[in-house]
């Protein structure tokens, strides 16, 4: 269930919608990201992290399908982890940023993102 909606946060990515994407994450979630140096840690933090993320031409998000890991705790509560490329393009060439993820998630939620960290690959 929990990979439903990291497929439906791929999908608003690539496709540019970041109302969509912000919508996945909780009130009170916290995302740890790829392209900020602290913690994000207000709604409209995140709205604006991808706001940023999608004035940049081309940008999207391809997932490694084979790294993604998932364990369930209580309270329907999921931990996924993987890697995923961020692309995008500058100045005419297209720009890759490998990153490692982990998101929780709580998929009977409205808003089920509740904690995002994504740290480039070294």
């Amino acid at each position: 269930m929990a990979i439903r909606i990291l497929n439906q946060w791929t999908d608003a990515i690539n496709e540019g919608r970041t109302e969509d994407v912000v919508s996945l994450y909780s009130e009170g979630a916290i995302l740890v990201s790829t392209f900020s140096p602290s913690p994000i840690n207000s709604h409209e933090s995140i709205r604006n992290y991808f706001i940023n993320l999608h004035s940049r031409p081309g940008a999207g998000v391809s997932l490694d399908k084979e790294s993604i890991n998932e364990q369930t705790i209580e309270g329907g509560i999921s931990i996924l982890s993987g890697m995923y490329t961020f692309y995008f393009e500058e100045n005419g060439e297209k720009i890759e940023y490998e990153a490692r993820f982990t998101f929780v998630i709580g998929a009977e939620l409205d808003r089920p993102i509740l904690h995002h960290h994504s740290s480039q690959r070294p």
